[in-house]
């Protein structure tokens, strides 16, 4: 028996041929899209949690009094599958003023000597800013508000006390 065409009394015969393809056609974009999505989240997901990784441990090298030159030589060594030269470090400093009860304002961290030239007690902050490339490019940069050629810039920034 025939099952590709179905008859039913008074009715014309009505083909089911090709059925499947239609609808696979309709899904398979939608399915695509949802698949390379998930990627590419989860790609920038991995690269932000890198980039949190570099600034913190920046932030503690900083804090027992590594100068900046240091930490940037160090980059590479502590970024997990970045591309430690991408990334722009700021780093500074600011110390507790006992007479207006609050923290100064913010200055450049430079170095005296073997050592940064934050004074112990005060809080010095890491900045970091990594430009991330979509792997798939323009198919998400519009939803990610990354620019036309795929980056995002990912940016972090953790604050630690000189000890």
């Amino acid at each position: 028996m025939d099952r590709s065409v179905l008859r039913r009394p008074g009715r014309p015969c009505v083909s089911r041929r090709g059925t499947a393809t239609v609808e696979l056609a309709l899904v398979l974009p939608t399915l695509i899209v949802l698949v390379f999505g998930a990627i590419e989240v989860g790609l920038l997901v991995r690269a932000t949690l890198a980039v949190n990784h570099v600034a913190n441990e920046a932030a503690r090298s900083a804090a027992i009094g590594t100068t900046p030159a240091q930490i940037n030589a160090s980059l590479p060594a502590i970024s997990p599958g970045i591309n430690a030269q991408l990334i722009t470090a700021t780093y500074t400093f600011r110390t507790w003023d006992s007479g207006t009860q609050s923290w100064g304002q913010w200055l450049t961290l430079g170095s005296s000597g073997s050592e940064n030239s934050a004074p112990s007690g005060s809080q010095i902050m890491v900045e970091l800013h990594y430009p991330y490339r979509m792997v798939f490019g323009r198919l998400f940069a519009v939803m990610l508000h990354a620019s036309e050629e795929g980056t995002i810039t990912l940016s972090t920034s953790m604050v630690t006390i000189r000890e």
